[in-house]
């Protein structure tokens, strides 16, 4: 590694995909993180990830573990090498001083927003734009945030992101045999009933069914990135009066790869959605404007409440794109969001 003064963001970028032990990712360390180290705890199930914050000089690097990173055996997870995956560069922030070095890509602090984007053009393109900036580039992804009160930049995150699981044989043929309408069309349907039992049975409900007796969810994450969510049939308008209680189908969500680990839908999505759709994708193709819409900082959701159901779609505001899509049943929204106001 160069001495400290001569550190440069893109030098730092060089590091990306390699593992802790790297004799470079220890020089790093060693230079400007004060020898701090990662750390894993292996008997933690949802430890994959960890990160060396140096707040003095603006500078964060993240580590996840090799076998989540790579959607390798689950049973390998915790158990190999840490691999750098994540470099955050920050500005003058309230945890932070900015980084003092030149940044990746010729960036600047004192950049605008146009700036930033006009920089990032020449190397990766038009972006996706929403309250961040977001590029993908060949090795990894680049997300630019801005400062509120100035517009100027504020941090860069690059970051190699997580690798699909392999596709199952026959996924795509089988996903496309269940479009949203189907799902819609079972809306009100008893978790036992003998038509959901038997349409959905090549997707694996069936075998799922422990989970909606105890849960009023079924998993089918791993293999076909959905989930179905049951409700008290009173809650739902086509709900069954005879049995109040109970779980009927009220929620299908359709989950991009890796959102929630999950395998990627590989069938339909409503109104021509697509997983790579940006916010400002959605309105377009939706034909109106969403009755609801909240965002928080790292993600957002939108809502329309059509006649036949409603669309729910949740967005990451780092990726600017798509994590999950849910049809529902018409009504359902206001149910579970009924304390919302409270």
């Amino acid at each position: 590694m160069t001495p400290a003064s001569a550190v440069t963001g893109d030098d730092l970028l060089r590091l990306l995909g390699r593992d802790v032990d790297d004799a470079a990712v220890q020089a790093s360390l060693d230079q400007l993180a004060r020898g701090m180290q990662p750390e894993v705890d292996a008997n933690d199930d949802g430890a994959f990830v960890d990160w060396v914050t140096v707040n003095e000089i603006g500078l964060e690097y993240g580590f996840q573990d090799e076998a989540f990173v790579r959607a390798w055996d689950p049973e390998r997870r915790g158990h190999t090498r840490l691999i750098l995956t994540q470099l955050y560069f920050y500005g003058d922030t309230p945890r932070t001083r900015p980084f003092p070095w030149p940044l990746p890509f010729g960036l600047d602090f004192r950049d605008d927003r146009l700036a930033v984007q006009r920089k990032l053009a020449q190397i990766a393109g038009p972006c996706k734009t929403y309250i961040r900036d977001a590029w993908k580039l060949p090795d990894f992804d680049v997300t630019a945030a801005y400062r509120a009160d100035t517009n100027l930049l504020e941090s860069i995150y690059c970051h190699i992101p997580h690798d699909p699981w392999l596709p199952l044989r026959d996924e795509v043929s089988l996903a496309q045999a269940f479009p949203p309408s189907l799902f819609i069309g079972l809306f009100g349907l008893r978790w036992s009933d003998e038509r959901l039992r038997t349409i959905l049975a090549p997707l694996g409900y069936v075998e799922a069914m422990a989970g909606v007796r105890s849960e009023h969810m079924a998993d089918l994450l791993s293999t076909h990135g959905l989930e179905l969510a049951f409700a008290p049939s009173r809650e739902l308008t086509m709900g069954d009066p005879r049995y109040p209680r109970s779980p009927a189908l009220a929620v299908a969500t359709f989950h991009a790869s890796r959102d929630m680990d999950a395998r990627a839908w590989a069938g339909e999505l409503p109104c021509n959605l697509s997983f790579s759709d940006a916010q400002s994708d959605l309105v377009a193709k939706v034909g109106e404007a969403p009755d609801e819409r909240i965002d928080s900082d790292r993600s957002g959701i939108v809502a329309w409440h059509l006649a036949a159901y409603s669309l729910v779609v949740v967005y990451s505001n780092v990726e600017n794109r798509i994590l999950r899509v849910s049809v529902m049943a018409p009504g359902y929204w206001h149910v579970v969001h009924a304390d919302d106001g409270e």
